[in-house]
């Protein structure tokens, strides 16, 4: 065999053993908990077809966590108070198949992916370090506390009872956004979350603090343009179930409610009305504390003015309840 063709050979012979040889599974291939473990890392396995679907496989794994976690202890966290940004990596997630919410993360390093022959996959772990991520995350927190702060504190100083209300409702608006936070920071560490317990107090003070408020916004109701009186026992029910106390004496009160309601009426013989109401809660000052405006969409048609308020006034009676409760819990952040 001359030399030529002995080279050959060793050449085929060794790119055939290359070829052949069994790619070395990674450390992490059998137990890749093992190698990141839950104390310093946040990881996730992917599998897929491809390493690019894998790896988006894994980070979408990893964003399900964060969504299941967050959603999962903010609602206990939220429940439990009103019973008694310098980021250098952020991620958004969509997964392949399914549109889920979309969910920010940080930090988020890969594994290099490793193809399975048996199973025809490939596999790759999306993991974030809890140390890092939570440098990248801090003034995430830091942001939401000192927005939230600005406005507790402008709440407090409000002198008017019914503006403080408000003013809190803003604030425990702000609280929950702060909170939402505060879960992810649980989830990177909890730790270092623990240090803002006291912040998270002061969020949970709020809905005590609204109702002693409330404690203050009495209101002597006067309505004008009603039939039956029918508009009047509905705002008087409605302001009651949301905090207010109803005086029957404008002197024991320290809003006065003023409530106009209109037929908006139209044609004869028959006329067709839609009523609409301007509602107006000013102090003693007879400054505006509070003001809401409601049009009926449904029309009533009768032969008199009186019978068509006689078909509609109930009617519309429900509506502004409807409506003016949820303007209600708008204001005061419920």
């Amino acid at each position: 065999m001359n030399r030529r063709v002995f080279l050959k050979m060793c050449v085929f012979l060794g790119a055939l053993s290359f070829i052949s040889a069994k790619p070395t599974e990674p450390d992490w291939f059998k137990d890749y908990r093992s190698v990141y473990p839950d104390s310093k890392y946040i990881a996730q396995l992917g599998r897929a077809e491809t390493e690019q679907t894998a790896k988006t496989d894994a980070v979408a794994q990893i964003a399900r966590y964060f969504k299941t976690s967050v959603n999962a202890s903010l609602k206990t966290s939220v429940q439990s108070v009103t019973d008694g940004e310098n980021v250098s990596e952020a991620t958004s997630v969509v997964n392949d198949v399914d549109v889920m919410s979309q969910v920010d993360l940080f930090a988020v390093e890969f594994t290099v992916p490793y193809y399975f022959k048996k199973e025809k996959k490939w596999h790759c772990v999306a993991y974030i370090d809890r140390e890092k991520a939570w440098e990248q995350y801090k003034p995430t927190v830091e942001n939401a506390k000192i927005e939230f702060f600005a406005i507790y504190k402008k709440a407090c100083a409000e002198p008017d009872p019914l503006e403080k209300c408000a003013m809190y409702g803003k604030a425990w608006k702000s609280g929950k956004k702060f909170l939402e936070k505060l879960e992810y920071a649980r989830i990177l560490d909890s730790k270092k979350e623990s240090a803002y317990s006291e912040d998270r107090k002061t969020v949970s003070e709020i809905p005590a603090l609204v109702a002693a408020e409330m404690e203050k916004c009495s209101v002597y109701l006067l309505v004008s343009g009603d039939w039956g009186n029918i508009i009047a026992t509905s705002l008087s029910q409605t302001l009651s179930k949301n905090g207010f106390k109803i005086e029957k004496n404008s002197k024991a009160a320290n809003y006065i409610a003023r409530a106009t309601v209109e037929c908006n009426a139209s044609g004869n013989d028959p006329i067709s009305i839609m009523p609409s109401l301007d509602l107006k809660i000013e102090g003693k000052s007879k400054k505006s504390a509070f003001a809401f405006q409601f049009k009926s969409e449904n029309k009533a048609i009768a032969y008199t003015l009186e019978n068509a308020q006689k078909k509609s006034y109930p009617i519309f009676a429900g509506e502004i309840e409807k409506a003016l409760s949820a303007e209600l819990a708008e204001l005061f952040g419920n």
